[in-house]
């Protein structure tokens, strides 16, 4: 899938921006601080509603307006779809080709992005909640029913941690009730850790073979950490798990909180058998995170039958020239629309930029343009 044109209205620092995408590579460049990495953002939230950024939708709305909205158009093998956002004091509104979608797994779905920026290196040295949240977003691009038993899974977890505040364990009607809530949290607690679990085995099949690509080192994996899987190579998941959850009922008791379920799950690069956030360089972990996004490209595209969009913020400030050029001969050759930014045009080879759309923001407001058709830099009024 490609996006074909973003429109801004007061969004961060655009009051109104309206650019057009090459099908392949697009760079917009500019200093620090002038809104390369907002535009990025737009896209992101965009896609999947929220910002990788910024946890509250206000602070997406530029300062002393009253909304903020988003507007693009996304064009894929056999579709062309309008995707908006308005952002405002009530909320957010979605909607599609102008029909307003009351749920998000109808609309999240419907453009796929995948992103490296700085918030995703800093999300390996950060809590596993950041880590969880992560794999939320991007099983729900590619699966809308990993997004309704999410919803389920914390409906039903909220309910029981709601119910160990107030259970008395000598009410039999009070016992029979938390064994409801039990059965219900452990089917959806194991559908959740498949869900999540299968998706990491498929990163895993791809992940090797890029970062050797990068780095020129192998033996990298993903671990990942769950409380729901068997210790003891029991068939009988279900049964499993029911037992620790009665094993730990007087621990949750006491802390009025669920601590065996996917809430507690957690994953780590693993390079020759040691934790890249305990052991690892920067270079390693950023190379790590480069490599897992590219193996996203992989995974998104086999199971949606669409190349997703890729935003790369700023990943040449740290990477030669060879690597650099390795990772976009390598995306030029996969056909996948690739939107980057940089703060020095001469980061990417003249043979790569010759394709390219380059846009130059200053400001929050694009003062040059090349678009591949024309070849001709057009100064903005």
């Amino acid at each position: 899938m490609k996006i074909k044109k973003i429109k801004l209205l007061n969004y961060r620092n655009y009051d109104n921006l309206e650019i057009e995408f090459n099908d392949n590579l697009n760079i917009v460049i500019g200093n620090n601080a002038q809104g390369k990495t907002n535009l990025l953002e737009a896209i992101y939230v965009l896609a999947v509603t929220k910002s990788f950024l910024s946890i509250n939708d206000k602070n997406l709305i530029k300062f002393n307006s009253k909304f903020s909205m988003i507007k693009g158009l996304l064009s894929g093998s056999n579709f062309d779809d309008e995707l908006s956002i308005l952002l405002n004091d009530n909320g957010k509104t979605v909607k599609i080709n102008d029909k307003e979608i009351k749920k998000l797994s109808d609309y999240i779905s419907k453009m796929n992005v995948v992103i490296f920026s700085a918030e995703a290196v800093r999300m390996i040295k950060e809590s596993p909640s950041s880590r969880r949240r992560y794999l939320n977003i991007q099983i729900s691009q590619i699966n809308r029913k990993y997004l309704k038993c999410l919803s389920d899974y914390n409906i039903v977890l909220r309910q029981r941690n709601e119910f160990l505040k107030i259970i008395n364990l000598d009410k039999k009607s009070d016992c029979e009730y938390l064994e409801i809530l039990n059965d219900k949290y452990t089917d959806l607690s194991i559908e959740v850790y498949n869900y999540r679990k299968d998706y990491i085995n498929e990163i895993n099949s791809y992940i090797e073979d890029i970062f050797y690509k990068i780095t020129g080192l192998s033996n990298i994996r993903i671990a990942y950490i769950s409380n729901v899987c068997c210790d003891n190579n029991s068939n009988n998941l279900k049964e499993e798990l029911l037992k620790k959850l009665d094993k730990n009922l007087h621990k949750e008791l006491l802390y009025k909180m669920t601590f065996i379920g996917p809430n507690r799950d957690d994953f780590y690069f693993m390079l020759d058998d040691k934790n890249l956030s305990l052991y690892g360089s920067q270079g390693q972990i950023r190379s790590a995170i480069l490599s897992l996004k590219l193996s996203e490209v992989i995974l998104f595209s086999n199971k949606t039958d669409e190349s997703p969009i890729l935003l790369l913020d700023d990943i040449f400030s740290e990477l030669d020239i060879n690597k650099r050029n390795s990772i976009l001969g390598y995306l030029d050759n996969k056909k996948v629309q690739t939107i980057i930014t940089t703060t020095d045009i001469e980061n990417i080879k003249e043979d790569m930029r010759k394709n390219a759309n380059v846009y130059e923001i200053e400001n929050g407001k694009i003062i040059s343009r090349e678009i591949v058709s024309s070849r001709k830099g057009d100064k903005n009024e």
